[in-house]
């Protein structure tokens, strides 16, 4: 499903970047300029949701340097999961939408690599060379025009005047990779088969590659004659997308434009304005602000949360999937936080960046109630579900009532979700440091295993990451309004 979202965010980039095209640019005749830009905003829509950066905070995040203790990887035994979903087997909405998504590329890409097949086919056919291209002589199918270096020409059809007009208008195509440009269409519209803004993209594009053709031809020869030609051989047969039709619609466009001024040189200040677009769409999608670690966050209750996300730095924790504990805990981390925070629950976070803290640091923070999250693995694929660790309270009645209320609200709002097993039997662990030595009530969030299919599909999916993020927050305000009843 992330992958959908960072679709969706270069669709956004993709059509603000062909509005300010069509609005600024495309009647402008530097046509050169103007292939740079398609191309160059096309990769660019693709390159900036990819990009991560950091702005630096006004207050830098503290560091530790005191002598770490070693962390110790905290997995308890394997308990038999309760399953609130029964219908956890059938494909979610979202996995509907990708598979639907991947269908249409793979159908997409099948097309187009037979349809360059069929093009690679033809050039093995003989051919003559003239100045630099390797025409093929041909009556059927797709004629008078290129593909590379490749000339197609229905000889019978064109004088010896006609037939050096057209060979001088491919060898603009040939001489300028033109078809590289189209190559590169087709797989960015394989990618992006469902939106329509790659399609008049594509059209855009091979408009400014037969301008550019067709302003140096028509300079070799005259305007009138050229013009001539472009009606006379009119096609309205669609061809293969990779080919270059020497008479292709829209016709009337070009004729028009090559009767038209040259476009004043001041006008070049135009394409200035990708700039503060290319700026602006940086900022939304590439750059993020950092919360700051052990900042403890404005809120009206006086209750105080701790959170902290288990391992990080070097120590990457459980690992399954291609994904690792400490990368999912922090994201769920800063997701409860982000939460907490709307609703005005104070917050004190051990670590909002990718560093390794030794467990005195994580129990450093004083709050009203301190949970880590962590994941599990397990050489045992089928073991999953949500698990519950709580400390040994001893003799401290009161704290040992306190983990009681956290952990039946926890269970109680978890066993909700659709999609994931929650342990009813919180675990209790004598040897672990963060939940002993914690001055507040400390539980231990094993969000699921990593090694299990399931449990990391749904750990891994945004919008089920915002669910649990919710359910946690939602379990921690009751609780809170609990104790306060009580006091």
């Amino acid at each position: 499903m992330e992958f959908i979202y960072y679709l969706l965010k270069v669709s956004i980039c993709l059509a603000l970047f062909f509005g300010t095209y069509v609005l600024f640019l495309k009647k402008l005749s530097f046509f050169k300029v103007n292939r740079m830009y398609l191309l160059a905003t096309l990769l660019l829509s693709f390159a900036i949701p990819s990009l991560k950066f950091e702005r630096s905070p006004e207050i830098a995040a503290p560091r530790f340097f005191s002598d770490y203790d070693t962390v110790e990887h905290i997995s308890g035994k394997s308990l038999s999961p309760i399953v609130v979903n029964d219908a956890t087997g059938f494909l979610s909405i979202s996995d509907l939408f990708f598979y639907t998504y991947l269908l249409g590329t793979l159908i997409f890409l099948s097309v187009s690599c037979f349809k360059i097949y069929q093009l690679i086919r033809y050039t093995g056919s003989e051919f003559i060379r003239i100045d630099g291209l390797k025409v093929i002589y041909k009556k059927s199918g797709f004629v008078n025009c290129s593909f590379f270096n490749y000339v197609f020409i229905d000889q019978d059809s064109l004088t010896k005047d006609e037939m050096q007009i057209l060979l001088t208008h491919e060898r603009v195509h040939a001489k300028q990779l033109h078809t590289l440009d189209k190559l590169v269409l087709l797989f960015c519209k394989s990618l992006l088969w469902f939106n329509p803004v790659i399609y008049w993209y594509e059209a855009a594009l091979e408009e400014v590659h037969e301008f550019d053709a067709d302003q140096i031809t028509a300079t070799a020869f005259s305007a009138d004659i050229y013009a001539n030609l472009l009606i006379g051989l009119a096609s309205k047969k669609p061809l293969n997308p990779i080919l270059h039709g020497f008479s292709k619609q829209p016709l009337k466009t070009r004729i028009v434009r090559l009767f038209t001024k040259t476009s004043p040189a001041r006008l070049r200040w135009y394409y200035l304005t990708i700039i503060p677009l290319l700026v602006c769409l940086s900022w939304i999608f590439a750059f993020k602000a950092p919360d700051i670690s052990l900042k403890q966050n404005a809120g009206n209750s006086n209750f105080v949360l701790v959170l902290d996300a288990g391992h990080g730095g070097t120590d990457k924790g459980a690992e399954g999937g291609g994904f690792s504990e400490k990368d999912l805990a922090l994201l769920i981390l800063q997701k409860v936080n982000r939460i907490a925070n709307e609703r005005n629950v104070k917050v004190i976070t051990t670590r909002n960046i990718d560093q390794y803290l030794s467990l005195k640091d994580r129990v450093k923070a004083k709050g009203d109630l301190l949970i880590s999250f962590h994941l599990n693995q397990d050489i045992d694929p089928e073991i999953n579900g949500i698990q519950l660790l709580v400390g040994n309270a001893g003799a401290d009645s009161a704290k040992r009532k306190k983990l009681d209320k956290i952990s039946y609200q926890l269970y109680k709002n978890l066993s909700q979700l659709n999609g994931i097993a929650v342990d009813n039997i919180p675990k209790e662990v004598e040897s672990l440091y963060i939940l002993n030595r914690s001055s507040a009530p400390a539980i231990i969030l094993e969000l699921g295993y990593l090694t299990n299919l399931n449990d990391r599909d749904y750990l891994t999916d945004p919008i089920k990451q915002d669910e649990l993020a919710n359910t946690i927050v939602s379990s921690i305000i009751e609780y809170s309004t609990i104790l306060n009843r009580e006091k």
